[in-house]
């Protein structure tokens, strides 16, 4: 058979039903094959890059590799800021790319180009995959696509990448020949890492005032059934990580929040309270913990738990305990080892509930703006009103972290943007990626005006399909958490983030009705629930677009303060702009 085809095939006896591709000559025998396919749907975009964005996304909702198939040359490379994105964020994906014939490559020359369009696509993107590789022989092709494959979602999943040269994807093979990819067999010896457990589960135990924090880890390894048997067998406060936002609904009795640099005011101060801080899954960015973060749940004996070596031996966090392993081995083997009572006061448990209700995201003066809407507002609106089994994906900027910080999810539903890299552009292509990979379930998307442009093509790709994406767009603007930084930090000397500074932004009316999507906006807060279900209805795609303060304020956040004399100081994690006097600090923590 042609090599093309067994590549195609590969990909249906991996369950992959949908490829995200932009045809091109490198490739060309690959688009032939995904013509022929019977059981792959192809869906082009108008960009490689909204190419990669939707098979991250397409990835995180399955939790097993997407498929991407790309040309030579500049195919590749607009692809890799979303290969990065799966790298940064752990999310498991399989990049394919078509290069010229063998004999029109550069190998080891040292010339920059021979063939058209040619590049070395292996050496540029090797520092953000898993496994890449150029097949230069034929007869190779089922053990290097079982090897990238396998090591996508073995260990700690990432993106890999398979380049093949026009001559290759053209090659006649003879299937029963070839060669398969058999990894290691690596024999586990759990005695001391159970024992390290045991430690852990003995220490939780003596805890007064315990806190666990889940990352997207324990997603990744499906270990919620044996977290949720923790946590409600012990009553155990939790908090999440922004790409763990939707792993246990926000009503969850034990649920304390998302603490970090854009937090609620209450979560962070639960942290610098608690006694015992236990991360599960989580690899601990500034974001999370502060740029200060061996200040970090400073009162805590702290313990991480990760998959990665390389990420607990360079935390900040000045660490008690570090435990490398699976998040669902270590659960289910902390819980073997629990008792049926631990320590944890009932003092705290109160405390928990109280400061987060003493120190709400959504003020009161949120909800009575009249020619404008507050994002926060807005977030809370739509949060009660969206379904159980609804997703949402947000681009960057504060449709990215104001969702996070007012979201609230309910049992069933998605919530994802990609956390690490946070490319602005990455909403719209990654609710296309979603829609075809939940079973077409009803996909919200909320992007800012700046975030949109980045990837405003792919509304063609909404429209030729006919996709029922909800759009959301924040005009506020410009690039508002730029803007922001810049008032704050540089004395205000506005730079490229506003129409003042150089930026400015279509009519969305007319982008909407040239792109054959409905269209509607709301400003300012009267009947904003009522509206919102409007720009929710029909099995059609809609674009709402959200007239914003253009100086709306995104807080709380970690921000440095400025002294009389211009010099900046640091702050602590738990003292968050806008900043509260620091006799309420004290009294707000224990």
């Amino acid at each position: 058979m042609r090599l093309a085809d067994y590549v195609i095939k590969f990909l249906e006896s991996k369950k992959i039903n949908t490829v995200f591709t932009v045809s091109g000559g490198g490739s060309i025998f690959l688009c032939d094959a995904l013509y022929k396919a019977k059981k792959i749907n192809y869906i082009p975009c108008h960009h490689e890059q909204a190419v990669s964005f939707a098979t991250e996304s397409y990835s995180r909702i399955k939790n097993k590799p997407g498929a991407a198939i790309v040309t030579t040359g500049p195919g590749g490379t607009n692809c890799s800021t979303g290969v990065a994105c799966c790298w940064i964020d752990s999310v498991p994906a399989l990049f394919i790319s078509g290069q010229v014939f063998s004999n029109q490559t550069i190998g080891n020359s040292g010339v920059r180009q021979v063939g058209v369009q040619e590049f070395d696509i292996i050496n540029m993107i090797e520092s953000s995959t898993k496994y890449c590789v150029m097949i230069k022989k034929p007869e190779e092709i089922k053990y290097h696509l079982e090897k990238a494959y396998y090591l996508s979602i073995h260990g700690r999943p990432g993106p890999v990448w398979i380049d093949i040269p026009a001559n290759v994807q053209n090659a006649n093979i003879n299937e029963k020949k070839l060669k398969g990819y058999k990894p290691k067999k690596i024999k586990k010896n759990n005695i001391v890492l159970d024992k390290k457990i045991k430690k852990i589960a003995d220490m939780l135990t003596k805890s007064s005032r315990p806190v666990l924090h889940i990352g997207h880890g324990v997603k990744i390894a499906e270990g919620e059934k044996y977290l949720r048997q923790i946590i409600n067998k012990f009553k155990l406060p939790f908090a999440l990580t922004w790409n763990a936002t939707d792993l246990i609904e926000s009503d969850h009795n034990s649920y304390i929040g998302r603490p970090g640099a854009f937090a609620e005011r209450g979560t962070n101060f639960i942290i610098q309270s608690c006694d015992f801080y236990l991360s599960i899954g989580s690899r601990l960015p500034f974001m999370v913990t502060g740029y200060n973060a061996r200040d970090f749940a400073r009162n805590a004996k702290k313990i991480m738990v990760d998959i990665d070596r390389n990420e607990i031996n360079k935390s900040q966090v000045n660490l008690n305990e570090k435990i490398c392993c699976d998040a669902k081995y270590f659960l289910k083997t902390l819980l073997s080892y629990m008792p049926k009572k631990i320590g944890i006061s009932k003092e705290w448990l109160v405390y928990c509930k109280n400061i987060r209700k003493k120190y709400p995201i959504v003020l009161e003066e949120f909800k009575k703006q009249k020619n404008t809407i507050n994002s926060y507002h807005f977030i809370d609106q739509l949060s009660e009103i969206l379904k159980k089994d609804d997703v949402i994906v947000t681009d960057m900027g504060l449709s990215f972290v104001g969702t996070h910080q007012a979201f609230k999810i309910k049992k069933g539903q998605k919530l994802f943007t990609n956390s690490g890299h946070a490319p602005m552009g990455w909403g719209l292509p990654a609710a296309i990626g979603a829609y075809y990979a939940g079973k077409k379930k009803r996909i919200i998307c909320i992007t800012g005006e700046g975030g949109l442009q980045m990837n405003i093509q792919e509304l063609a790709t909404v429209m030729h399909y006919n996709i029922p994406i909800k759009i959301f767009i924040y005009n506020n603007g410009g690039y508002l958490t730029i803007k922001q930084t810049q008032q704050l930090g540089f004395e205000s000397r506005i730079m490229g983030s506003n129409n003042d500074s150089g930026i400015s932004f279509p009519n969305y009316k007319d982008i909407a009705k040239s792109h054959q999507i409905n269209y509607s906006k709301i400003s300012g807060s009267k009947n904003l629930k009522s509206k919102i279900n409007k720009a929710l209805k029909g099995a059609k795609p809609s674009i709402c677009e959200l007239i914003m303060d253009h100086d709306q304020e995104q807080m709380p956040k970690a921000i440095n303060k400025r002294l009389p004399n211009g010099k900046t100081l640091p702050t602590k994690f738990e003292d968050m702009y806008p900043f509260l006097p620091s006799n309420e600090i004290k009294k707000s923590m224990i």
